[in-house]
């Protein structure tokens, strides 16, 4: 991999790709690397290790067009000793191929990897049984009924399923073909941002401006998968861009530990750009930064949009085939974009959840991270390793909660309300934030018109907006006001009862 230093080799295009991502999946030595560079010519394996042992260790990479759609590939390991390094190349997939060898059927990380792809929430994707020429066809019908048993209920009960082979090349076309087919179920209610993507790239080329990201588009977020340095050129960072759009020049902050930074040059599977977006994979060279200050796990972003965090409130769901039930309190590690987190789970609505349960529940992390509204997660038991299930964030900023009142428990489900009103105001309620502003409701409640959203809150007297000085104002939900009134009514109570004679109640025991 290399950087041009002249930014003015950046390729131009006048055909418009729609840029995806898609993630293999399947068990061990079932042809997963094999059938990406059957597809693509790129041999996805780098490491001398690999190479020896004929296995996949970490994540490899690959891009295949398939006019209109540009889909860059992210290979995962098959091993279960490497689940973790699968759930870190699953962040920011719009597809998946699950993969399995004619010659093994289903396997174990068959079913582990269909269930983390299920709790990624996933909408599309395709079936390919590999090593189809190693088997009569009476034995690739059994594959295929046992494979068609095992996506029941799941978001590939319906995936086409595609015999081939990587050897001889049987059913490669038909592999990219149907692959195109689901990249056009896959930009269902996505392509408006890409159009409008397209058009931001053209005005930005008549321009010699950077332009922001539109708050349609959103702002510019990777996951980092890997990291290294270059020699002549410092710190190189790859991900899968997850929203927004960057530019060569741009300031992007490190999340969790919040440094700023200045993007050096910017590369899309090995061709230098000048800017990349949502959909595509990135290898991005950073000024001014050391390689030491940087772990897989970490995110890339534009400044100030989020507030990393140890306490997010879940809606959390069992896997249906979860061998454990989960208790309150118990000890779990988060996987959420490529970062893993250690903590514990606390269960709001009940003391243990069984397979296939759902529950709203709080997670305590030992390290902060970040993440958005809706943003799917996957929990796995510490020991033994066991994927338990997961869901999404509902608020990813949030104080730490204990008893809750029926007040409170009604709020809580409202962070998974379809509208943005009710949503929006829960969150508020909820948020861990010193001096909340309307900003933070994109990233704690998903909402786009923060502003317009927060006037009608205050219209209808849900919030209500403080003065702190000319220039600051402090927002707070109505309940958060009224439980503040309740507790100094207690106070005043019970120091009227411990001393009746007195005309004045000491302000330092109310700021305590």
């Amino acid at each position: 991999m290399s950087f041009a230093k002249d930014n003015h080799s950046f390729q131009q295009t006048d055909v418009f790709m729609y840029p995806l991502i898609m993630g293999t999946a399947g068990h061990i030595d079932h042809g997963k690397t094999a059938l990406i560079h059957a597809l693509t010519g790129t041999h996805t394996d780098r490491l001398p290790e690999e190479k020896k042992r004929g296995i996949t260790i970490e994540l490899g990479y690959a891009q295949l067009e398939l006019a209109p759609f540009q889909l860059g590939i992210v290979d995962v390991p098959g091993h279960e000793k490497f689940v973790r390094q699968m759930l870190a190349g699953a962040t920011g997939m719009d597809l998946a191929m699950l993969i399995v060898a004619a010659d093994d059927s289903v396997k174990q990380q068959t079913i582990e990897h269909l269930d983390i792809l299920q709790m990624l929430n996933l909408k599309t994707g395709i079936i390919a049984i590999t090593k189809a020429d190693l088997v009569e066809p009476e034995w690739l019908e059994l594959v295929e009924a046992e494979i068609q048993e095992l996506v029941q209920d799941t978001f590939l009960q319906d995936a086409p399923i595609i015999s081939c082979s990587a050897k001889t090349r049987i059913g490669i076309d038909r592999v990219k073909q149907t692959l195109r087919d689901a990249c056009r179920q896959a930009i269902t209610g996505i392509a408006p941002f890409f159009d409008e993507a397209h058009e931001q790239e053209q005005a930005d080329s008549n321009s010699s401006e950077s332009n922001e990201s539109s708050p349609a588009r959103g702002f510019f977020r990777m996951a980092i998968d890997r990291s290294f340095s270059i020699a002549g050129y410092g710190t190189v960072v790859t991900g899968s861009v997850s929203s927004g759009r960057i530019n060569v020049g741009d300031s992007v902050e490190i999340l969790p530990i919040g440094k700023s930074v200045r993007v050096r040059g910017l590369q899309n599977h090995d061709q230098t750009v000048g800017s990349v977006s949502r959909g595509q994979r990135a290898a991005i060279n950073l000024a001014g930064v050391g390689l030491n200050e940087f772990t897989r796990g970490q995110e890339i972003a534009s400044p100030g949009k989020l507030l990393p965090s140890q306490i997010m409130i879940v809606k959390l769901e069992m896997l249906q085939r979860s061998q454990v039930s989960l208790k309150n309190r118990s000890p779990i590690r988060l996987h959420l974009g490529t970062d893993e987190i250690h903590g514990h789970v606390q269960l709001f609505q009940q003391d243990l959840l069984e397979a296939g349960e759902t529950s709203m529940a709080q997670l305590i992390l030992r390290t902060p991270t970040v993440a958005v509204w809706g943003q799917p997660f996957v929990l796995r038991q510490p020991s033994p390793v066991l994927t338990l299930g997961g869901g999404r964030i509902m608020h990813p900023c949030s104080r730490q909660l204990k008893k809750l009142t029926d007040t409170e428990l009604d709020l809580l489900l409202d962070l998974d309300s379809d509208s943005s009103q009710v949503r929006g105001a829960a969150s508020i309620y909820f948020s861990s934030r010193d001096l909340w502003q309307p900003e933070a409701l994109f990233q704690e409640a998903g909402v786009d018109d923060q502003a317009a959203l927060c006037q009608r809150l205050i219209e209808n007297g849900t919030v209500i907006s403080i003065p702190l000085s000319t220039s600051r104002q402090q927002w707070l939900h109505r309940h958060t006001l009224d439980n503040v009134a309740q507790r100094l009514i207690k106070v005043l109570e019970r120091w009227h009862q411990q001393h009746p004679l007195r005309f004045h109640h000491p302000r330092t025991s109310l700021e305590q």
